[in-house]
């Protein structure tokens, strides 16, 4: 089944049934987008496409593990069918570890690139070809400001969003040709899902994340929302290669 909906532009949002991802697909279906959206929980998804649908727009949802390259390429492909193109990748999907370093084993330091990390290259892969094709498209990749900085038992989690970041300035030079802009956002603390659930079985300790930050609170996903809007927007057509801090001021504080 092919939508009719062609000159609409279509965006692919990877954990987009809650969250940021939630979020993103919210403000883009309300700026005129129809969705794509994939997550491991299919109650999530139904409940969210519901949502998005109410904003007029289609969406295009499946249940899968992007840490699986073949999952990936079948919903990115299946999405192209759907919708006849691909505008805009939000790269939002990931997982979080709070563990000492010494105590990681090897497969969870490899789950936890698999997720933040590989799944991002299969994406912008699979998502690539068809901006390729058009010659034109955005790319958005959510990192993080502990890309930058250290927090003691988040090694896996921190090396994967600096990659990512690697990987946004690599691909933004390699396929400027294309006109394919790719940047990414790195969020400090927000106030997530995950993030209320570490809170509560004790893993972080929300008055001290709230004073890392200068704005002394927790970040909302419609802060990092109206950003991945943006930057999907045709207002950041000179805008490539970039890292957009939005952190209330957690890497400006001593």
């Amino acid at each position: 089944m092919v939508s009719r909906a062609k000159t609409i532009k279509v965006a692919i949002i990877t954990g987009g049934a809650r969250g940021i991802g939630l979020s993103s697909a919210r403000m883009l279906a309300q700026s005129g987008f129809n969705i794509a959206i994939c997550s491991r929980n299919t109650k999530e998804l139904d409940e969210a496409s519901k949502e998005i649908t109410t904003y007029g727009s289609e969406c295009f949802y499946q249940s899968i593990d992007v840490s699986k390259e073949a999952e990936v390429v079948s919903f990115v492909k299946a999405a192209h069918q759907f919708y006849g193109k691909v505008d805009v990748l939000v790269n939002n999907a990931g997982m979080q570890l709070n563990k000492p370093f010494i105590e990681l084993s090897s497969n969870e330091w490899h789950d936890v690139l698999e997720v933040n990390l590989n799944s991002y290259f299969y994406f912008c892969q699979a998502a690539g070809k068809y901006m390729i094709a058009q010659q034109g498209g955005k790319i958005i990749n959510i990192s993080s400001v502990l890309s930058k900085f250290a927090l003691p038992g988040r090694a896996p989690y921190s090396v994967s969003k600096a990659g990512i970041e690697a990987l946004t300035r690599v691909l933004a030079a390699e396929w400027a040709k294309y006109n394919i802009l790719i940047n990414a956002i790195a969020p400090g603390h927000v106030n997530t899902e995950l993030v209320r659930r570490d809170i509560r079985e004790g893993l972080l300790e929300e008055e001290s994340m709230k004073q890392r930050g200068v704005l002394l609170r927790l970040g909302n996903v419609d802060e990092i929302g109206s950003i991945i809007a943006f930057l999907a927007s045709d207002a950041s057509s000179f805008i490539t290669g970039q890292t957009f801090v939005v952190d209330g001021g957690f890497s400006i504080k001593k």
